[in-house]
């Protein structure tokens, strides 16, 4: 169930890969048409996360639930549930809206199945 969940993000017009992974970084899933590896892709985000965590903490923001990275080919998303962190990589021409309301269609059905 989870895999159809994904399945059906990273079949969102622009999406290029979907990873999820604990907090220690294993990957539970992944789909990408990159040719990245996706654990090399997994280290480097946990690793920015990482340090964006630092620096809300150090600015005494609360708490880092969600990153959102605009390049100038494309998009980096991060969303942290329930002990996991969900990663979407999408193109630059990606509709923001549509890959947000697919992200959070997924979350809910994750969610629901936990």
């Amino acid at each position: 169930m989870v895999q159809e969940t994904l399945d059906k993000l990273k079949s969102s017009p622009g999406v290029l890969a979907v990873i999820l992974t604990d907090l220690d970084g294993a990957i539970l899933y992944t789909a990408s048409d990159m040719d990245i590896a996706p654990p090399l892709v997994r280290g480097m985000i946990l690793s920015f996360a990482g340090y964006m965590r630092q620096i809300v903490t150090q600015l005494d923001m609360g708490r880092l639930t969600e990153l959102n990275v605009e390049t100038t080919t494309g998009r980096i998303m991060m969303v942290g549930m329930k002990g996991k962190v969900l990663s979407i990589l999408a193109t630059r021409q990606s509709n923001l809206g549509t890959v947000r309301v697919a992200i959070g269609r997924a979350l809910k059905d994750l969610s629901e199945r936990a």
